[in-house]
């Protein structure tokens, strides 16, 4: 998974001026204030210099689950969307995901910070295509309402940064301006799952109709030590390596979501929970189903099922 050539180019160029020095001790600065104040209701990116090293330490990742996550939900969601509006657009990670999917006419980003509202505009000023169908607004899902509804409604990393007492009152507001499909990405932790499943309880009980990843409506069955979670793998660039002293050329991104239509629609009768385990003729496969979770071995017999399972990666649907 890699960012759009445009957009790749346009945020290596938002730092080019900065030495390494500098932009290693702003990410610091933001990685320290994700891992402590998140959840509190804090302030995180507030000038131009965090907005533009967040976009190179983070933007990649962001879209790359963004782009995961939705591919899955295009895979059973088949009506047409026209309308996204993004609700903590932050650098605008999830509107491009988005367009790239279902190439929507419209796209409303809604944000919080004024230092990410520019920088956000700007990144999209790199594709004409993208920044000629969106508008950007200073929006708080804490003070403000939502004014226009939208096909599709999304928030992707936003939800882990409220206070928790906040995230019912704040998924009914995106919930009530959703018109088809509402979906929702968080970090792939204990702490990201804890907020889906809090997201995923409300919607059941509003007449969501669940699309991804779930196969069922039923309480999640995993113990309470485990968490539903994916991946993505993301290609660094040469500054991404170099701001994260990475020596590989990618990284894994562990991500959360759920998917929930305002009407019934199809979703995955198995999706894969786990890693495939791969041995001659045979793989070892951690399912959720509509019934149970269960591990199944699939072998060259079960034809099909063994090729799909034999190329699976955890998230796919079998």
């Amino acid at each position: 998974m890699d960012l759009p050539i445009e957009l790749k180019s346009a945020v290596e160029n938002l730092v080019e001026n900065k030495s390494m020095s500098e932009l290693k001790a702003a990410s610091k600065i933001i990685t320290d204030k994700y891992r402590n104040e998140s959840g509190k209701g804090k302030k995180l990116v507030t000038d131009k210099l965090d907005a533009e090293v967040y976009s190179v330490y983070r933007m990649p990742a962001t879209f790359g689950a963004c782009s995961d996550a939705l591919s899955y939900v295009s895979e059973f969601y088949s009506e047409s969307i026209d309308s996204v509006t993004d609700v903590g657009a932050g650098s605008g990670a999830a509107s491009w995901a988005s367009d790239i999917v279902f190439e929507p006419a419209k796209i409303t980003c809604l944000e919080r910070e004024k230092a990410m509202r520019d920088l956000g505009s700007k990144l999209m000023e790199s594709d004409p295509s993208v920044s000629s169908k969106t508008t950007w607004s200073s929006f708080d899902i804490i003070k403000d309402e939502i004014e226009e509804s939208s096909d599709l409604v999304i928030a992707s990393y936003m939800f882990n940064e409220l206070d928790p007492d906040n995230i019912r009152s704040s998924i009914a507001k995106l919930w009530d301006k959703t018109d088809k499909l509402l979906v929702i990405i968080e970090p792939g932790t204990p702490k990201g799952f804890s907020v889906i499943s809090t997201i995923r309880s409300y919607l059941l009980e509003n007449n969501g109709y669940l699309v991804a990843p779930c196969t069922h409506n039923n309480p999640c069955r995993l113990s309470s030590d485990d968490w539903c979670h994916f991946t993505c793998r993301v290609q660094r660039s040469k500054l991404h390596k170099l701001l994260k002293d990475a020596d590989v050329p990618y990284e894994d991104e562990k991500y959360s979501y759920i998917a929930f239509s305002k009407t019934p629609c199809d979703r995955a009768k198995m999706r894969v929970l786990r890693h495939p385990y791969i041995t001659k003729g045979q793989v070892d496969v951690t399912l959720c189903t509509e019934t149970e979770n269960t591990k199944v071995t699939f072998r060259k017999r079960d034809g099909d099922l063994y090729k799909k399972a034999k190329k699976a990666k955890q998230g796919d649907s079998l």
